[in-house]
């Protein structure tokens, strides 16, 4: 889930009417600290590489951090037992068999196909061509982001599995073109894959369990239905871009998953019976740049009576809006479906659609027809203007926003009333607040400057409880800091 921060200061000086709905279609904040369902110890995530510390550690609530106990983890989900978690985490190798077992005979015959095309191509003037590749301009070579690099380092749309498989294949041809090169830039290659698995806590341990699904695509968001039955995710429709997602569904300590939906919105949920998906979905064909397309509101049966895998072939739509990757559903056990979408007319002018920000919807299909705007008027001032991130207290009660300046609010559902914990900032903390239990949340809290004197450290992981505020990073290495909520150590 990559987030563009240059991207969306610049959508701000667009002069188009619907530059909000542009702006909404990337990024998304992170949890990379999550409490256990019994608040008594979080999951730590830390965004590093994996040789600098990055992967899954576990804090308690007074923020005692533990050594890293399972390298390049990403993202995680607590079962109800607070023991057992599921854990997406990358795959590291450069060996072309483990390449072929994770993407599967017809992937990796694709990537032979095309590796094998590619090579006999560049036969006459290999030389030429290759040395040119390490610079991103020969035929291997990509561009990203005005940086450039070549095939050997990842850019051939299959995770790096082309070089593998040269490497596997073709080791002497290679050798012969790269020369005393050969062994620092073979180190390089290598393919990044991705796995969702079960972990389980062993003493001061964590336990890796069983494989619930492998493949190319970074897994962006796990959300576990309730008793523990089966755990859906969304994965990149398209590697290496996140405009719209592909919805799975897998059960707990069960092989294989299964496709739900394609072209869905990150966030996902469960209704209350453990029984059915809520998602958005976007209508027609494949994303392309800055598209806007309209999307609907679905759900869909995917659990029979016997908790097994039975996926419904017709979904059941349930209101319309426009798409955005970044589209949450959280359904309540009252029935309430919520979820963020932007509320506009057409025609519109400029500095009315510069005033437009997100929405919080609730639909109960029970008992209404209608939509219902949770956020009053007069409160949205206490708001993000973009509503990519919320959650919802266990009470049910509140909501807990984020924003991607470092802006924290909570939500009463039953008044509309705003508590707005901290303002935008002049720069981002890119991790998502959370709760531990009704009425605490975690969030990245801003040291102020002292005396017209910048802080030593921009931010502190906290724990706050109405007006009490706890310090759980204060033991923490800066650096630690950094990797768990980007942007708290930023200069």
């Amino acid at each position: 889930m990559k987030t563009d921060s240059m991207k969306r200061q610049r959508m701000k000086h667009v002069a188009w009417p619907l530059a909000l709905l542009l702006l909404l279609l990337t990024g998304c904040l992170e949890k990379h600290f999550v409490w256990s369902p019994d608040g008594q110890r979080a999951a730590v995530i830390a965004k590093g590489e994996t040789n600098e510390g990055g992967g899954l550690y576990l804090c308690d609530a007074d923020g005692k951090l533990t050594a890293r106990l399972v390298p390049a983890v990403y993202r995680v989900a607590w079962l109800s037992d607070s023991q057992q978690l599921v854990v997406a985490r990358e795959q590291k190798t450069s060996d072309w068999t483990e390449v072929t077992r994770i993407l599967g005979a017809e992937k990796a015959a694709e990537v032979a196909a095309k590796a094998e095309a590619a090579w006999e191509k560049s036969a006459a003037n290999r030389q030429e061509q290759w040395s040119a590749d390490l610079h991103g301009s020969g035929p291997f070579g990509t561009k990203s982001n005005g940086a450039q690099r070549g095939l050997a380092l990842g850019g051939d749309g299959y995770g790096g599995a082309t070089m593998v498989y040269l490497w596997a294949h073709h080791a002497d041809g290679l050798r012969t073109v790269y020369g005393e090169k050969t062994d620092a830039i073979r180190a390089k290659d290598g393919f990044t894959g991705h796995e969702l698995l079960m972990a389980r806590i062993v003493g001061d341990k964590i336990q890796l369990g069983t494989t619930l699904h492998e493949g190319l695509a970074e897994i962006q968001d796990i959300r576990i239905a309730p008793g523990d039955r089966a755990v859906a995710f969304t994965e990149e429709a398209t590697p290496g871009s996140d405009k719209e997602s592909r919805l799975m569904l897998a059960r707990i300590n069960g092989t294989g998953a299964v496709l739900v939906a394609e072209r869905t919105s990150l966030f996902a949920d469960w209704t209350a019976d453990g029984r059915s998906l809520v998602y958005v979905q976007a209508l027609g064909g494949g994303a392309k740049k800055d598209d806007l397309r309209l999307a609907s509101l679905v759900c869909r049966e995917v659990l029979d009576d016997h908790a097994q895998i039975n996926v419904a072939e017709k979904a059941e739509d349930l209101a319309g809006l426009m798409y955005s990757n970044t589209a949450r559903v959280r359904c309540l056990r009252d029935g309430r479906i919520l979820f963020n979408a932007v509320e506009f007319n057409l025609p519109v002018a400029n500095k009315d659609a510069d005033a437009e920000r997100e929405k919080l919807f609730a639909l109960d299909v029970a008992r209404q027809a209608t939509l219902v705007r949770m956020i009053p008027r007069d409160n949205e001032k206490h708001m993000p203007g973009v509503l990519a991130f919320f959650e919802v207290s266990p009470d049910e009660k509140q909501v807990l926003v984020g924003g991607y300046e470092g802006e924290v609010s909570v939500l009463t559902l039953a008044t509309g009333e705003v508590q707005q914990v901290q303002e935008a900032g002049e720069y981002n903390l890119m991790a998502a607040p959370v709760w531990r239990k009704d009425g605490e949340i975690t969030y990245a809290k801003r040291n102020p400057e002292v005396d017209g004197k910048k802080p030593d450290r921009k931010a502190e992981i906290v724990l706050r409880k109405g007006d009490d505020v706890k310090v759980l990073s204060q033991s923490w290495s800066s650096d630690m800091l950094e990797q768990v909520f980007p942007g708290s150590d930023k200069k």
